[in-house]
């Protein structure tokens, strides 16, 4: 096992409980919107700095970023970049999906991704080069012919009504193709399903770019390619394109709704 990878999971290990030792206890917190916000900033303030302290211990000379904090490139230092809880509104909600993500980027590749469900206990995991796993265990995106009977995670622009209107065209398409259609808050553990077969494809039309590098990393070495709807990208650093899926998947879905998008251009 790479070493870096090691570590990453011993850290992220750690992170998932804090989060588990914690997910019950918002319940007595009742309604009161005040105090779940200071509970859940108190939260990922913990989960942040177990996971720092066990990063550190290992290698004291790498940088580590938050994922509010601006993508920095650098040639010279390796980065892990930590998204201490993905899904945020769920954990709040007692909806149990969401995840913790770290990925190691070296020399402006990312080079390792981890990304851990501590209420599930599934751990995805990827090396540049050698595959994606979950629990230890080989995976693949679906190889698909048909739209039909397929499964779409969507994240909506939901700060801007606007433009989340401006999509519908585009929903009503896929529908009428029998596409079934999940908008389930964690964007990160979607691109892990994707790239485990669990979901087919992400739409993704409100991408954050240093939020998504650890699952772009598991989508891809399970077989996925990334797309802006136009063409497709295997550019490492191409953190955000709006489409992610099996070739196959890309080059189908494209075909129905290219009339669609060309508003975006």
């Amino acid at each position: 096992m790479h070493p870096m990878l090691n570590i990453a999971i011993r850290a992220i290990r750690r992170g998932g409980n804090i989060i588990v030792q914690n997910y019950d206890t918002q319940k007595f917190i009742k309604e009161d919107i005040d105090k779940k916000k200071i509970f859940i900033k108190n939260i990922m303030y913990k989960t942040y700095r177990i996971i720092n302290e066990v990063i550190y211990k290992s290698y004291p000379n790498h940088v580590i970023l938050n994922k509010n904090t601006d993508f920095i490139k650098n040639e010279n230092n390796t980065l892990w970049i930590i998204n201490e809880l993905d899904g945020k509104n769920n954990f709040i909600k007692n909806f149990p999906h969401f995840c913790i993500s770290i990925a190691v980027v070296i020399k402006n590749n990312t080079e390792i991704s981890v990304i851990y469900d501590p209420i599930r206990n599934d751990l995805f995991t990827a090396v540049k080069g050698q595959g994606s796993q979950l629990n230890g265990y080989r995976i693949r995106c679906t190889n698909i012919n048909s739209l039909n009977y397929t499964t779409v995670a969507v994240n909506l622009p939901l700060k801007n009504y606007e433009q989340s209107l401006s999509y519908l065209d585009i929903y009503k398409k896929l529908l009428s193709c029998g596409i079934s259609l999940r908008c389930t808050g964690s964007t990160v553990l979607d691109l892990a399903y994707v790239a485990s077969g669990r979901i087919d494809c992400l739409f993704d039309f409100n991408p954050k770019p240093i939020n998504l590098i650890a699952g772009k990393l598991q989508a891809r070495e399970a077989g996925c390619l990334t797309s802006n709807f136009t063409e497709n990208s295997n550019d490492r650093n191409d953190h955000t394109s709006n489409l992610t899926s099996s070739p196959k998947f890309i080059r189908l879905i494209t075909e129905k709704i290219r009339q669609y998008y060309s508003f975006k251009n």
